[in-house]
């Protein structure tokens, strides 16, 4: 009798390698998540040559700016069981920021989506500039407000470090949300700040002008 092979639980591996690291994990996975992996295992191979991530002799390079660690926290979204690890905590922020970067460049968007999700504002991991930075990088509009506000609400003006971390542009602006705090006496008293319960959120918005909803104040 002949064999027929099953829709869902017949799968074909596929063989990439990131960095110096090898992953072999079912091609159906990633073609079913991103347009653009769908798009590579499509195209027809050469004549006479061994197909691309048919095997570790001949993988599938992932080129730079995949890092093989964002690549395997990705995997862990993925691929959530006990064979290949636990899916990434609420609380991993570097494992969710992995998962951003990596899902905008191969347009995931249920991943894009889920990892957004789980990329609360934290308290207490990287500096503010650095959240800041972040945020307008990977457009993760939830932080922009939180961050500029962190900035702006801390008694030591923008550093140099900020700037380069920032940009001049945004670093310029900061301060522009900083300097906002003149405008009300009160709050000054013999040239020290007293920020730290003020709500910069309206100067903000005219500032960075991002798009931001309710949940975004603080």
């Amino acid at each position: 009798m002949a064999q027929s092979k099953d829709d869902e639980f017949y799968m074909s591996f596929v063989t990439l390698q990131v960095e110096d690291c090898l992953f072999r994990v079912p091609r159906r996975t990633l073609e079913a998540q991103s347009p653009v992996f769908r798009d590579m295992f499509s195209l027809p191979p050469p004549p006479d040559v061994e197909v691309e991530g048919s095997s570790d002799e001949y993988p599938i390079v992932l080129p730079e700016p995949v890092k093989a660690d964002d690549f395997r926290r990705l995997l862990k979204v993925l691929l959530p069981t006990s064979v290949y690890g636990q899916r990434l905590p609420k609380g991993d922020h570097d494992g969710w920021i992995s998962v951003l970067k990596l899902s905008r460049m191969w347009q995931m968007e249920d991943l894009h989506t889920l990892a957004l999700r789980n990329l609360k504002y934290p308290a207490g991991w990287k500096s503010a500039a650095e959240k800041l930075a972040l945020a307008l990088e990977l457009e993760i509009k939830d932080w922009i407000i939180h961050g500029v506000n962190e900035l702006a609400r801390r008694p030591e003006p923008i550093s140099i470090e900020d700037s380069q971390i920032l940009g001049l542009e945004t670093a310029l602006k900061v301060a522009a949300v900083r300097e906002s705090l003149a405008a009300d006496g009160s709050r000054l008293v013999a040239g020290c700040r007293n920020a730290a319960n003020v709500d910069f959120t309206h100067i903000i918005k005219e500032i960075f002008d991002p798009p931001v909803s309710a949940s975004d104040h603080q």
